[in-house]
């Protein structure tokens, strides 16, 4: 299996970020990534918009083993201490399935941070050998929508009722969507 190496990337706006795995002593830069975005942004990626990031919760959310439970995350510089701007997420729940979670800073969402989180995290997924990644995304979150539908997977989205859809992006498969690479 390939691992997952620090790179730099080119956001749309032309900045230029870092991706790299995520580690358990970022547990302090995920509680201040969760104090510094918006209610709006906290609502859609926790579901709600009270959830506080304490410490405990930036900890298991930084517990990984990049094989069950792989996460990478976005800098704006290669410096050690540099705050997180971008973390995306999975762990496995099956054989071929895991579930995905995506959270970027207010200043960066519509660049195209998000799309290359989803893109490396897809990457990743389909080398180790899963099929599907699942999430949960409320109905009124149109731009977490608009970049699965255009993110060149197949990707299935069902409404079980209440304000929460479930997606389903096959991995292992890329369709052609006009203008989203």
């Amino acid at each position: 299996m390939q691992t997952l190496v620090s790179e730099p990337l080119h956001l749309a706006d032309t900045r230029c970020v870092w991706l790299r795995p995520l580690s358990f002593e970022d547990a302090p830069r995920l509680v201040d990534l969760c104090q510094r975005i918006s209610p709006e942004s906290r609502r859609r990626r926790f579901l709600r918009s009270t959830v506080p990031c304490d410490a405990r919760e930036a900890e298991r959310l930084a517990s990984v083993d990049q094989a069950e439970r792989v996460a990478v995350a976005v800098v704006p510089s290669p410096a050690p201490d540099a705050p997180i701007i971008g973390v995306g997420r999975f762990h496995t729940d099956s054989p071929r399935h895991a579930e995905l979670a995506l959270l970027v800073d207010d200043p960066y969402q519509g660049v195209g941070l998000g799309r290359l989180l989803l893109n490396r995290l897809a990457d990743q997924a389909f080398r180790q050998g899963l099929h599907v990644l699942e999430g949960h995304v409320l109905y009124d979150n149109q731009p977490m929508l608009h970049l699965l539908r255009t993110s060149g997977h197949p990707v299935q989205v069902r409404w079980d009722g209440g304000d929460v859809l479930s997606v389903e992006l096959e991995v292992g498969q890329l369709v052609a969507v006009a203008g989203t690479r």
